[in-house]
């Protein structure tokens, strides 16, 4: 199998190459073929006003809700890999990171998620590591996805020093009624059954005054990942539901308003990794770790058109409360031997700060806190966590002298506060369900206020008809306050009772953009621009941390790119391409404690990422469109990760080293092809294939837990028959079954952990519109 693979593999690049000027990406795949046979343009709201994506210059694609039925998506994992660049590490509730261009590491997230006006940002939790959660929200009666790559921060602000993805909802339509239907049964290989509901209705309260949508959906997702040792069949399997409930008002021409609520729950009962040392989709695992999340989002956004500019209000608030939960058992056994805690252990405490270490065990103390250690096993590592936030933005936008400028200017304000409860519970030896009420033998609790406010503004002047420049700055200013306190002293891995602590972080400054761009033709435009990204830095709350450490600075980057978008052969073909290289300085990197038990943010390092973006979309007869992308990236360390406190060891990246989980190379390719079967429906097939390159886990080749990943290639197949309203599918996702190792990590004992593709899984789906 894995050679028939690498040589559908190889074909498929192949084929890449030779349609780079005939193939097309996740935009190309989003536009729907005109009656004449042309691609037609998409509008997108990237620059926070109207444009056409051949006509916005910057490096951007959008995925439209036509291409997201083609491709059968409901969530990001679904389409994620059709759009240049654009990567996602982890698949559960909490554990979710967006990468944009390579602009990867710990920190403040460096992607800007959006759904719709909302910016959504994950908690803190004990690590200050907001981007390693993201939502994903279920992306039924979605009217487009938007990727932005590349910096965003004078429109978009701290979380888009990689770029933005924008989710954009239906909006209510007060002159008609609406409804839509869909239903999805599946089967996955190695697990079991699965299915999907989904509906929508809108309806018009107050004729072209007031309009209501509201959106619900279940959906059940049978696992694939056994647990031998507690002997558990598809411990994954994963519950979503949820649903938003939108209302538009236009009480007169010039005027909108839009109110959203939005909440969506999902469960995984267990933790999808799994170890190949064990087998195929095997775990021996001694704890079943659930993980879930709940997010409530309300927005409320206005829209007033001036005449001479359009004022824009939007204001939101959301809440998320989440449950990271994993076996813990690996790091207390690590420990049971550990001549630190035992002393510790053994004398009740700590010594006080520059008091002599604790007398060392004797072989009589040694064994007793060996038993204590063994006695906390099996354990979790269980923490519940929150986020509240509130996000307003005042803009306005317009045009003057004859719509030779056209301007946007605003102001934003972000108040968020986060918490962690970080728990280590006993599980019960016989099921791995952890033991309830929690029988704790740790607790640390960590919580993370942020209030920002930026003043930003972006101006494109048109000195002559065919050129345009452009000129963005953003001034922020933030101040971030870390609390902790260790309620429950863990002796096995040196976290003890103390005072509550507290420290703030807090910086101002300014990032800028400016962009060229020439229309040469109404079929081919170029551009170069040069962009500044930026990070807030924070504060670390971590039992015995260095004082020097506990702070740890912003971080930020230049991106320099060029670009060219074009349409050839009467608009049959679209090829837009990009090249850029990014200077990152100040790096925010994760560290570890001295006893490998608690990670931490600190600055060190510099990295230089050079790439290349190709994205086409063809249209060689009626009914065929073809689409692919590729993707190169060469990121590397310029300085190594080392500073005063945090000194060169195994672990550290070195000037020279490429980034960890960043691969060279990915693609995408997919053809699809429909003809009329009868007057009322036509035929549809489609063939999608992706392509992702190899990577490493960590920057250094000799580290004792370096390992590969990626190198793989899947292709999923759709068929069906629809008409104009209706539709019904048959479809296999990881046609030829690969196992697709996205990630592989080890830890302790040096035991891999893997999380991959899921199996082969086939289905069937059904839609209506009425």
């Amino acid at each position: 199998m894995r050679v028939q693979l690498r040589g559908l593999r190889t074909l498929a690049l192949g084929a890449t190459a030779l349609t780079a000027l005939t193939a097309g990406s996740a935009q190309a795949q989003d536009a729907a073929p005109a009656d004449n046979g042309q691609i037609e343009e998409i509008v997108v709201t990237a620059l926070k006003r109207s444009t056409t994506i051949q006509t916005t210059p910057i490096s951007i694609s959008a995925v439209t809700e036509k291409s997201l039925q083609s491709l059968g998506a409901s969530g990001i994992q679904d389409y994620f890999r059709t759009v240049p660049n654009l990567q996602v590490d982890g698949n559960s509730p909490t554990n979710r990171r967006l990468t944009l261009r390579g602009v990867r590491s710990a920190g403040e997230a460096t992607v800007g998620l959006y759904y719709d006006e909302t910016p959504l940002t994950g908690p803190a939790g004990t690590t200050a590591d907001a981007s390693s959660t993201s939502a994903d929200v279920n992306l039924f009666d979605v009217e487009r996805v938007e990727v932005l790559r590349g910096p965003q921060g004078t429109l978009y602000g701290s979380g888009s020093m990689g770029g933005t993805l924008r989710v954009i909802l239906n909006k209510p339509n007060s002159d008609s009624y609406s409804g839509a239907i869909e239903t999805q049964a599946t089967t996955t290989k190695g697990g079991g059954p699965g299915y999907s509901v989904k509906g929508m209705v809108n309806i018009p309260l107050i004729e072209n005054k007031l309009g209501a949508r509201a959106v619900l959906y279940k959906a059940e997702q049978d696992g694939y990942v056994d647990d031998v040792l507690l002997n558990k069949k598809d411990i994954n399997e994963q519950h979503t539901s949820g649903g938003r409930l939108m209302l538009g008002f236009t009480p007169t021409d010039t005027l909108t308003f839009t109110g959203t609520a939005l909440f969506q729950k999902t469960k995984l009962d267990g933790q999808n990794n799994w170890y190949p040392a064990v087998g195929e989709y095997k775990t021996n695992a001694r704890v079943i770790a659930p993980t879930s999340d709940n997010l409530r989002m309300y927005n409320v956004t206005g829209k007033w058109d001036l005449g001479f500019a359009t004022l824009t209000g939007t204001s939101s608030v959301y809440k998320w409360d989440l449950l990271r939960n994993s076996d813990y058992s690996p790091t207390l056994s690590a420990n049971r031997t550990n001549a630190t805690s035992c002393r510790n252990y053994i004398a009740g405490a700590p010594p006080a700060f520059g008091a002599p270490a604790n007398p060392a065990c004797t072989s009589a103390q040694m064994t007793q806190y060996t038993a204590y250690a063994d006695s906390r096993t099996p354990g979790a590592l269980y923490q519940p966590m929150g986020l509240k936030s509130w996000n307003h933005e005042l803009r306005m936008n317009g045009a003057l002298f004859a719509d030779k400028l056209d301007w946007t200017a605003g102001v934003y304000y972000e108040d968020r506060s986060d918490y962690i409860e970080s728990q280590v519970p006993l599980a019960d030896a016989a099921t791995g369900v952890v033991i309830k009420p929690l029988n704790l033998g740790a607790w640390r609790h960590v919580g993370t206020d942020t209030q920002q406010t930026a003043l930003f503004g972006e101006a494109t002047y048109k000195p002559i008809e065919k050129l345009s420049l452009t000129v963005g700055v953003r001034h922020f200013d933030y101040d971030k306050t870390v609390s902790g306190q260790v309620l429950i002293s863990n002796f096995v891995t040196q976290s003890y009772v103390g005072p509550a602590a507290e420290v703030d972080a807090s910086a101002k400054g300014w990032v800028s953009k400016f962009n060229a761009s020439y229309q040469v033709n109404s079929d081919l435009m170029i551009y170069a621009l040069a962009a500044k990204g930026f990070r807030p830095g924070g504060a670390n709350n971590v039992p015995g941390l260095a004082s020097a450490l506990l702070a740890y600075s912003p971080d930020s980057l230049w991106n320099y790119e060029t670009g060219i978008k074009s349409q050839w052969f009467n608009r049959r073909l679209t090829l837009n391409a990009a090249a850029y290289q990014i200077d990152w300085s100040n790096m925010q990197i994760s560290a570890t404690s001295a006893n490998g038990a608690f990670g931490f943010l600190t600055n060190a390092g510099k990295a230089r990422i050079k790439g290349l973006e190709l994205e086409a979309v063809a249209r060689p007869m009626q009914g065929l469109t073809i689409n692919a992308t590729a993707a190169f990236v060469d990121a590397k360390l310029t300085e190594s990760q080392a500073n005063s406190t945090v000194l060169i060891s195994g672990s550290t990246g070195l000037a020279g080293d490429e980034f960890p989980n960043v691969a060279k190379f990915s693609g995408s390719a997919a053809v699809e092809y429909s003809w009329p079967i009868t007057d009322a429906f036509n035929g549809l097939v489609r063939a999608d294939y992706a392509y992702v390159g190899e990577s490493a886990s960590q920057f250094r080749p000799t580290y004792v837990y370096y390992e590969k990943q990626g190198d793989y290639g899947y292709a999923n197949l759709r068929a069906g028959i629809e008409g104009t309203d209706w539709g019904a599918y048959a479809f296999v996702n990881n046609l030829f079954d690969e196992i697709g190792l996205m990630s592989v990590t080890s830890a302790l004992n040096n035991k891999q952990s893997a999380v991959s593709l899921s199996p082969r899984t086939a289905g069937l789906s059904l839609r209506k519109r009425f």
